[in-house]
């Protein structure tokens, strides 16, 4: 039987039905009611035209024409805070929704019908936490947060949509609109889906650009008292929906500033990967010990991934990766068993508090104040950040400036593709974000692309066994806090996220603060795949992405009969494709 999970029951769920046409049969309206029931739904609007069922946290807020009903979290945003409506947006929905999105973050969606019965708008907050997936059905419009909603009135979906699969493979971490299954479409973050007779139309209200001033140059405390507030109140917010939380801790800069941050914190989970840059205990128990937390650390072991199995099933695109199963079970046991309602993550960090690896600040810089002192002095701090010589970071920041006009392109990954797939794409998928990259300065232009990645990659870390997970750096005011600063100003005394740095380091260890390697997984991935190599070559070479020419058979072939050197991580790449047939298999099954 369908039913929606726990963590949709804490975090919201919810199904939308919309009749386009009134002279037509609309029999998932018909049978809406029903299928709401059995999924545990319950009716929030309804009329002959559309409805809409959730579950979860819920509001509703009278108005006229008519109400406004959000699913999910939603907090108030502080009064004054920058406004992101403007007057181009006037007509993308009625006053009175506009004025509601605009005075909440969170991590939802905001319904309301329009003035006669016959529209919809439909709004997805910016942080991307509340997946809303919709598909077009004879003359109704079926809108959900889970794929298995829509699937329960359309059938399954197992056409696939071999371009998005191209495209997901050669742009990572590019989301568009369109997904791997043909038919089901997704409502970017901060878009407004507007729903009637005239036709299905998105608008994108929330954007990145509108955060980013080139001519506000804020002094490096009052950017760092902004960002602190941003972070310690979506700390505090986040808490207080969720109730106690279990935080997994790397005692890398991310995840530590999100222990001194959000309030009431007792539990700590380390998860241990490898060795070197898979082992973060050190960095993890010193953390614990200066703000008094209850260490958990655990071992990942390549034996708790099923290769075969894929994360993202009941989703319309490959989002997840293989290796995280690991991370799932592991650190979803100890937050059970410790009684917390939530883990909270420290991803995104890298890409909100603006860690970019180019000589894009100190172009910035030369545009905002020219060469003088100011400029050599972020050539420098960049120059010590990324290990290059300032000569170096001069000369690229000098050359960045002047192809500033060029249009920005989604770096691509072309490694072990095929050269007709490589030949026959020639550009990226659009996303509205970028389509206002013309004026920013070229390193916000990186950050927002960061920023970008990171709500990628909120899928990865889902929880299978319905603890719900939270993304407080992800936070809508949060990114718009770091959106605020200028690049440059991200790096101070040859550190990169200075600001965050700064503006938690009385309440961090000295050596956290100043930290400056990285840890991650690619221990446990580089096991992952030579444990299971046979397997691998296997399935890759005798799958579905090979068959059709996506893959170069042969460099892969290459690629599978040497055992990689632990400096080479191309390994990672081909353990992508294999997260990638892993899904497809599931969808075909």
């Amino acid at each position: 039987m369908l039913h929606a999970d726990p963590a949709a029951m804490m975090l919201g769920a919810y199904l939308g039905v919309v009749t386009l046409e009134r002279d037509r049969p609309a029999p998932a309206r018909t049978a809406a009611d029903a299928v709401a029931e059995r999924l545990g739904l319950a009716p929030c609007a309804v009329s002959s035209a559309h409805a809409l069922f959730a579950t979860g946290p819920t509001q509703s807020i009278g108005g006229v024409p008519a109400d406004i009903h959000i699913v999910g979290p939603a907090f108030s945003r502080v009064p004054g805070e920058s406004p992101f409506i403007g007057v181009v947006d006037s007509n993308a929905a009625p006053a009175a929704f506009l004025e509601a999105i605009e005075a909440r973050w969170g991590a939802f969606v905001a319904w309301t019908g329009i003035e006669g019965g016959d529209a919809v708008c439909i709004y997805r907050d910016p942080s991307a936490r509340c997946p809303c997936y919709y598909r077009r059905w004879g003359s109704e419009l079926v809108v959900a947060s889970h794929l298995p909603f829509i699937e329960a009135f359309t059938g399954r979906a197992n056409a696939i949509d071999w371009t998005v699969v191209e495209d997901e493979l050669l742009y990572p971490d590019l989301v568009g609109r369109e997904s791997a299954l043909v038919g089901i479409k997704e409502i970017l973050p901060g878009e407004i889906l507007h729903i009637g007779p005239e036709g299905v139309y998105h608008h994108a209200l929330w954007s990145p650009a509108k955060f980013i001033d080139a001519a506000a140059l804020p002094s490096f405390a009052q950017a760092q008292d902004e960002v602190a507030q941003a972070v310690d109140s979506a700390c505090h917010h986040w808490s207080r929906q969720v109730g106690p939380v279990a935080l997994t801790l790397s005692g890398g800069l991310d995840s530590s500033v999100l222990a001194a941050a959000l309030p009431g914190l007792r539990h700590a989970i380390t998860l241990v990967s490898g060795t070197g840059s898979g082992d973060e205990r050190a960095f993890a128990s010193e953390v614990c010990r200066h703000l008094d937390l209850q260490s958990h650390q655990l071992d990942l072991s390549p034996a708790d991934v099923a290769l075969s199995a894929s994360s993202a099933a009941q989703r319309p695109r490959p989002s997840t990766r293989a290796f995280t199963q690991s991370l799932v079970k592991h650190g979803s046991a100890v937050a059970h068993e410790v009684g917390a309602r939530a883990i909270a993550y420290g991803s995104g960090g890298d890409n909100v508090f603006c860690f970019l690896r180019s000589a894009t600040p100190a172009s910035d810089r030369m545009a905002a104040h020219g060469l003088g002192a100011g400029y050599w002095r972020t050539v420098m701090e960049v120059a010590a950040v990324t290990e290059c010589s300032p000569f170096l970071i001069a000369r690229r920041a000098l050359q960045k400036h002047l192809r500033r006009r060029r249009a920005w392109t989604w770096p691509r990954d072309e490694r072990l593709l095929a050269p007709a797939l490589l030949e026959a794409r020639t550009a990226h998928p659009p996303h509205p974000w970028i389509n206002e990259f013309a004026d920013l300065p070229v390193g916000k232009r990186e950050h927002v692309a960061a920023i970008m990645r990171g709500l990628a990659l909120i899928d990865y870390l889902d929880g299978a066994d319905g603890m719900p997970v939270i993304y407080p750096l992800l936070s809508q005011p949060v990114m718009e806090a770091c959106l605020r600063q200028p690049t440059w100003l991200w790096y101070e005394d040859g550190m990169n996220r200075a600001i965050a740095r700064r503006a938690y380091a009385p309440k961090l260890p000295a050596r956290i603060v100043q930290r400056a390697s990285k840890g991650g997984f690619t221990s446990l991935v580089r096991s992952l795949y030579l444990r299971n190599l046979a397997a691998i070559r296997a399935m890759l070479l005798e799958g579905e992405l090979c068959a059709r020419g996506i893959l170069d058979r042969r460099a892969l072939e290459a690629s599978l009969a040497t055992v990689p050197d632990a400096g080479d991580h191309l390994y990672v790449r081909i353990m992508r494709f294999v997260d990638v047939e892993a899904w497809l298999a599931a969808r075909r099954g």
